[in-house]
């Protein structure tokens, strides 16, 4: 499919009399560019598109395309062929953001084999068109629903820390019981510095088995006292406290359903606590850098019995492995801090547990606080009921919201 009316004007310097000994120099031209997009199913999802027949490409994928160079232009809504190809025809020199999406219609659903629970193919990836080719294959991760899932993230912090809270839930069709599940802080490095680079912790940031962690804590429950109902949300406060008072920025989190513990720590007699089973503890309990994250939900395990190592000779502990088959869900968030003076590691977490990091994070500091990282919604409802997006990408599944603790997008 040709997409009418894509390019966009290019504003030239022109070079006039001389303005005080400056010379306007013009740009070299840009001529538009055609690309076409072939759309293509994560290699992981490749049986999901086989079981749909869809053996040439992921058909009728719907598009958005937003100039990242001009804040004028509308974003375009276009649809991709029935073959799985989209023509964008004089396209103008630039950056630019796809978004792509093709949800599953319940009859195409039914396709699927016993066990498969795809509802969709979602990518969000950048289009340079000076380095693009004339045909660029794009691969969608086919979206999952999974059971429980990290909803929201909400601790952007400016002065005062301990005002967060983690959001999770209940995407899938049945109740899940947290008794004995684990929330975990997992290893982080935020930038190559030159005394710490980013190599010196790639067995640890690139393994494919397991997340490194040393602040976990698991929910309370003996097996089935903590039930959550399907579309349910759980939210687990650092401190379950009205926090106005002690600053105004911050919002009343007494309604939270848990809140994590620590030796030092603001107790709320009226919400259940957490039970501290990691190596180190954090004042008033779990919390995350400021910076970069590593969040991980997992299935409960005793702590005491798995595998365990040191990032590098530097480390005074130990930290706990926990293992792939555990993980009901991992968050990385990448750093959106501008004024770095080094470069951002490439990867804190292996592509197992997310594919690519949710950059959601605005860079005023202070504004900052009012917002946080939350889990989209599909566009249409399942069962009568909200079900959030889930390709293991937190690059396409997250957004940056204002916080709002028990409410999904």
């Amino acid at each position: 499919m040709r997409t009418p009316g894509i390019a966009v004007a290019l504003s030239a310097l022109v070079a006039g009399a001389c303005l005080g000994g400056t010379e306007l120099v013009t740009p070299p031209y840009q001529p538009p560019t055609t690309i076409t997009l072939v759309f293509r199913p994560d290699s992981e999802d490749a049986a999901t598109a086989s079981a749909l027949g869809w053996t040439r490409g992921i058909p009728n994928v719907q598009v958005t395309l937003t100039s990242l160079d001009s804040t004028n232009s509308a974003p375009q809504l276009i649809q991709g062929s029935d073959s799985g190809t989209l023509v964008l025809d004089q396209l103008s020199a630039g950056r630019y953001l796809v978004e792509a999406a093709r949800w599953l219609s319940d009859s195409e659903r039914a396709q699927l084999p016993a066990g498969d629970d795809a509802l969709g193919f979602v990518a969000r990836v950048r289009l340079i068109t000076a380095s693009a080719t004339a045909e660029m294959p794009i691969r969608l991760p086919a979206n999952r629903r999974k059971s429980l899932v990290i909803s929201e993230w909400a601790f952007n912090a400016h002065a005062y820390q301990y005002g967060g809270f983690l959001e999770l839930y209940n995407n899938s069709d049945t109740t899940v019981y947290l008794d004995g599940m684990l929330i975990a802080r997992g290893f982080d490095v935020a930038f190559d510095y030159p005394n710490f680079p980013c190599a010196l912790y790639t067995s640890v940031t690139n393994d494919p088995t397991s997340i490194w962690a040393r602040v976990i804590q698991k929910f309370p429950g003996t097996g089935r006292d903590y039930p959550v109902a399907p579309g349910q949300t759980i939210v687990i406060a650092t401190d379950a406290i009205d926090h106005r008072p002690v600053d105004s920025s911050a919002i009343d989190l007494r309604s939270a359903n848990f809140e994590f513990t620590a030796p030092v720590d603001v107790d709320n007699p009226a919400v259940p606590n957490m039970i501290d089973v990691g190596i180190i503890n954090l004042n008033h309990g779990l919390r995350w850098d400021l910076v970069v994250a590593v969040v991980v939900v997992a299935l409960p395990a005793d702590v005491a019995t798995l595998p365990r190592g040191r990032p590098g000779s530097e480390s005074a502990t130990d930290w706990i492995r926990i293992p792939r088959d555990l993980m009901l869900d991992v968050l990385w968030i990448r750093s959106n801090y501008a004024g770095a003076p080094y470069p951002e590691c490439p990867r804190l977490v292996h592509k197992n547990f997310d594919r690519d990091g949710a950059a959601m994070r605005g860079t005023d500091e202070i504004a900052e606080v009012n917002f946080s990282v939350s889990r989209r919604s599909l566009p249409h409802l399942l069962d009568g009921r909200k079900v959030l997006q889930e390709t293991r990408s937190g690059n396409a599944d997250f957004i940056r919201t204002v916080r709002n603790p028990g409410v999904v997008p």
